[in-house]
């Protein structure tokens, strides 16, 4: 019996030293993250820079039932305010007007923006959690957690980078998701430029399944959208984000 409670007590301290060195190794993670994201922003200033889009849409037959590609100039002060411009847009092979590009992308101005968990605004709104590392991507893995059921917020995981704690890539998908959803996944990754790591592609995979009536609707969708020519220092007027 002394043996089996010197093992107990043994495998009990054990798994606590583990849980503190995960805690940690946690908190060093964050604070690199944090310090790397607040400091970027302040020495960037406001941007400008653009975004290549492509969307598909395809049935359960395997058949194309629509494609979107578009080019927007994207206008960002810090990471609360972003305005978008496109530039370009064309709809299952046909290239929209100006005015028809508006009345387009009326639709989804009163669409909820993810609420990213590093951004400054939306850190106190989240739990993080240690995972683990990738010894070949030297990169530790932390997840999140929203400590709200709001709409906007995510569940998910990023790579931080053992380099220098910059973010290499978010995985995601949003808490609030409706129940058509079958499948989600959203990665958004991150790429050096002059030394800062800004995001420089946004993927999106879904498939959602709906009945209507006595039939069934089955769609994948994928969305790719790539960041590129960040222009920094662009002292942007407050009134251009009205």
């Amino acid at each position: 019996m002394k043996m089996y409670s010197r093992l107990i007590v043994i495998i009990l301290i054990a798994i606590t030293v583990n849980g503190i060195e995960q805690n940690n190794n946690l908190n060093y993670i964050l604070q690199g993250v944090f310090r790397q994201q607040d400091l970027t922003e302040e020495q960037i200033g406001d941007v400008i820079f653009f975004g290549s889009f492509s969307y598909i849409e395809i049935n359960a037959s395997g058949d194309t039932t629509k494609t979107i590609n578009s080019l927007r100039r994207i206008y960002s002060k810090g990471s609360e305010k972003q305005k978008s411009e496109y530039l370009e847009m064309v709809i299952d092979g046909k290239k929209l007007t100006k005015m028809q590009i508006e009345k387009q992308t009326k639709k989804n101005q009163s669409a909820e923006n993810f609420k990213l968990p590093f951004y400054k605004k939306f850190r106190n709104d989240y739990d993080f959690f240690y995972i683990g590392e990738d010894t070949n991507e030297k990169v530790w893995i932390i997840g999140f957690r929203p400590r709200y059921k709001k709409a906007g917020y995510l569940n998910g995981s990023a790579q931080i980078s053992q380099f220098d704690t910059t973010i290499s890539q978010i995985q995601f998908q949003p808490m609030d998701l409706p129940s058509v959803v079958k499948h989600f996944n959203c990665t958004l990754n991150y790429s050096k430029y002059q030394n800062y790591s800004l995001p420089s592609k946004f993927s999106l995979e879904m498939e959602i399944r709906v009945k209507v009536i006595l039939n069934l609707a089955h769609k994948f969708i994928k969305m790719q959208e790539i960041y590129s020519e960040y222009q920094f220092h662009q002292s942007l007027p407050d009134s251009l984000f009205d």
